[in-house]
């Protein structure tokens, strides 16, 4: 990890990351230089579950995943976030070790803000409070999802409904691949591995790898390495809509 001290500079690239929308020219030259700014190899490790808090993180760019640990070493993955989402508010509000891990999946550069910064910069801008409760607040609900599913879904149908939520988010951020027959339009390509889908949805990798080759013969997607192209998202949220009829 490498860091820097932010300056003026950075003031513009901030005005654009959509959790400080609305923030003054002032307020954002004030976080420009109160903040820092760090970049994370692939695979690199943020920080830890269990480590003491004292920073929130704001992503510039790249992606991170959210990862907790049981104690027998089993990881389940929470989330991923990207281009100006946040993590690390948990610790600055309840003063709690961290709650997961967090990894960059990409190169990613983030600022982070120490706690009295960042408790200063809440109390001056109430509209960014508000947009960070409804982050929190997504991100529950996404989390009490995981846990209905796990009792509601078999692991075909969880992750069924897992590759239309990414395909979903994919097609929102353009990501295509030209040349697709099977259905009309491009196919969608989602950078993951067997064992992340496992690892999102509570499942084993090998009954993640036999539900993969049973979508597959359905002409559903294509696996490669390190990646998946979705083929016919209609088919797989057919699973999703016969499962939760």
């Amino acid at each position: 990890m490498s860091s820097s001290r932010s300056g003026a500079m950075f003031v513009e690239q901030l005005r654009h990351v959509p959790l400080l929308r609305g923030l003054t020219d002032v307020q954002l030259a004030d976080l420009a230089r109160t903040a820092r700014t760090h970049r994370f190899e692939p695979d690199q490790i943020v920080f830890l579950q269990g480590d003491p808090g004292d920073t929130v993180h704001i992503i510039l760019r790249g992606q991170v995943k959210v990862v907790t640990t049981s104690r027998a070493g089993h990881e389940a993955i929470l989330a991923f976030l990207a281009d100006g989402e946040s993590f690390g508010e948990m610790s600055l509000l309840d003063d709690l070790p961290r709650s997961a891990t967090i990894q960059a999946t990409t190169m990613t550069t983030t600022l982070s803000l120490r706690k009295v910064d960042f408790h200063k910069l809440l109390r001056e801008a109430p509209d960014l409070s508000l947009r960070l409760l409804r982050a929190l607040a997504r991100r529950l609900r996404e989390t009490g999802m995981l846990v209905q599913d796990a009792a509601f879904l078999d692991v075909g149908e969880r992750l069924a409904k897992k590759l239309v939520s990414m395909a979903t988010e994919a097609i929102e951020l353009g990501v295509t691949v030209p040349g697709s027959t099977r259905v009309s339009g491009p196919a969608i390509e989602l950078r993951v591995t067997q064992q992340d889908l496992a690892s999102m949805i509570g499942a084993t990798r090998e009954s993640v790898n036999k539900s993969l080759a049973s979508f597959r013969t359905r002409g559903y997607l294509a696996v490669g390495r390190h990646r998946l192209s979705i083929l016919d998202l209609d088919g797989l949220r057919s699973v999703v809509d016969r499962a939760l009829d």
